[in-house]
């Protein structure tokens, strides 16, 4: 089970589009059931209060992911351009660590001291202390 952060720097994120981002990454899991903390928060544009921009980060054990997408006013289809890249973005890592075991490789392993910094962030994310 991994942890779910979403939030919103001048904009408001309702219940709907929570549950959205939400159905979404959990399509997510066909890529890679390491994940075990994503993060994604909603801003506007500097100048261009129009603009939505929707950022990820995904955590896996041994290497973090990281996309951006922007839209005009609509938040849904940020997330749709976001879970796109992220998909991209999976499929690659998968293949990688494929092609790691495939020559011998030892699979990159979380460490005890990311695993530790991610209970760490979780538990302030819990609180309310991040966003």
């Amino acid at each position: 089970m991994y942890k779910v952060n979403i939030s919103g720097q001048h904009v408001t994120v309702s219940d709907d589009i929570q549950t959205y981002v939400e159905d979404s990454i959990s399509t997510l899991e066909r890529f890679s059931d390491q994940i075990t903390s994503v993060n994604v928060n909603f801003t506007t544009e500097k100048h261009d209060t129009h603009k939505i921009i929707a950022e990820a980060q995904i955590h896996i054990p041994g290497s973090d992911i990281f996309a951006t997408s922007t839209a005009d006013r609509q938040m849904k289809s940020a997330v749709d351009g976001l879970m796109s890249k992220l998909e991209n973005q999976l499929r690659k890592h998968k293949s990688k660590l494929i092609d790691k075991i495939h020559s011998g490789n030892q699979v990159a392993m979380e460490t005890p001291e990311e695993r530790e910094r991610q209970d760490e962030f979780n538990e302030l994310a819990d609180r309310g202390v991040i966003s």
